[in-house]
């Protein structure tokens, strides 16, 4: 979708001024129009709404509903207001039927970030959306969101059998310091993706410092290129409820220092027994993460876990500097890849692994891969989360963006 390709009537607009008030979500409704820069969102979005370059703010949570159209435009910064409790948490919620357009660009992405000066894991919520595709539940209720809060009429259902449904684009954007955890297994992630669709675009996103999982898909077909994730504190790739999209283009750091818990590189599970389907079976290729350099990180455990009943398919990526290199009680695809571990190994046959101290890679060369500025440069390493000089954006999109990480 080309930004110069929306069009706004001026005599639809409607102007909200910036306000850090509290007020009731259901008293929040906005008609089409444009948010002037210093904006809070409104707590329900149930028409077209465009945010143009400047910084907006969440003010708790904002619900697109069916009908409704957040367009962020490049440039554009938005900051999650911190709450006192993680139920009342900042969050940017698509439901089923509604739709977003963040329209960054390798200069100028849409930023989702902190408001605090000092940002911390977890200040606020993240980005939910949720859609109509396929999930091996029946109308289940995407977690994370205290259902009781919820203002009239919103729907956290997701799912359903349009597996090329669209909830729009997410291109050349940045979630930074979001997650909440509700109760155990009841979080937010920094990008929650609920029964989404084959023709939502996802592409150039990257996570950091995120409270729970980056990236979490409980079922749909959605596809995904070129993520990011710095330093979160659960799962880089979390797949779950029947996934079976394609994520391909991919890098996950995790550094000493970062508070870290049962976190793994890919966590795969399917949610229920082998009858619930369809099976989780992602497509995962060209994936580079990596741990620690001379021992695991304290709170990591895996590069890849595949939970009993979950399928895989795992090819050309590198996994170095996990305790554990790959775990699995099913049968997967895990061929052509590149695996280090401090103490268990378990890789398949058909890919490269040692376990040792020392981090090296059993005769595979990696240009010093904990030093950013050269590991990951396309033109000195085998880093297989580069296009090979088939998409030279992402390279310079990447290289730019995680020079100062």
């Amino acid at each position: 979708m080309k930004t110069h390709l929306i069009v706004v009537s001026l005599l639809a607009m409607v102007i909200f001024a910036a306000c850090k008030k509290d007020v009731k979500l259901e008293d929040q409704h906005v008609k089409a129009g444009v948010l002037l820069s210093g904006a809070t969102l409104p707590g329900i979005i149930d028409t077209e709404v465009v945010l143009y370059n400047g910084t907006y703010y969440l003010n708790g949570k904002t619900f697109i509903k069916p009908g409704g159209n957040l367009v962020i435009h490049a440039g554009v910064i938005i900051k999650g207001i911190s709450k006192p409790t993680p139920a009342q948490a900042s969050a940017l919620v698509v439901t089923r039927g509604g739709l977003i357009h963040a329209l960054g660009t390798v200069d100028q992405p849409v930023i989702f970030t902190s408001d605090n000066t000092i940002p911390a894991p977890g200040d606020w919520g993240g980005i939910v959306i949720l859609g109509s595709a396929p999930v091996n539940q029946a109308e289940p209720l995407i977690e994370g969101i205290d259902m009781p809060t919820l203002p009239p009429a919103v729907d956290m259902h997701y799912g359903g059998s349009y597996a090329t449904d669209s909830s729009g684009v997410l291109r050349y954007v940045r979630i930074e310091w979001a997650g909440a955890i509700l109760t155990n297994d009841n979080e937010l992630n920094s990008l929650t993706l609920g029964g989404v669709g084959s023709r939502t675009v996802l592409d150039y996103i990257q996570a950091s410092y995120g409270l729970d999982d980056s990236f979490q898909f409980f079922g749909g077909t959605v596809n995904a290129t070129h993520l990011v994730s710095l330093n979160t504190k659960d799962d880089i790739l979390d797949f779950n409820l029947g996934y079976t999209g394609t994520v391909q283009y991919v890098l996950g750091i995790r550094r000493p220092g970062f508070v870290y818990s049962s976190a793994n590189g890919i966590e795969s599970d399917n949610g229920g027994g082998p009858f619930n389907i369809p099976i989780t079976r992602p497509a995962v290729s060209n994936v580079t993460m990596t741990g620690g350099e001379t021992s695991a990180l304290p709170g990591t455990q895996r590069a890849v876990y595949i939970k009993t009943n979950s399928g895989i398919n795992i090819t050309n990526s590198i996994f170095t500097g996990y305790g554990t290199g790959f775990q699995s009680t099913t049968p997967n695809v895990f061929t052509g890849n590149v695996v280090h571990a401090f103490s268990t190994l378990g890789i398949p046959a058909g890919n490269i692994g040692v376990v040792n101290s020392n981090n090296s890679n059993g005769g595979v060369e990696l240009v010093d891969p904990f030093s950013v500025g050269v590991s990951f440069d396309p033109s000195t390493t085998l880093a297989a989360h580069t296009d090979k000089g088939c998409n030279p954006a992402f390279d310079y999109w990447f290289l730019t963006w995680t020079a100062g990480l």
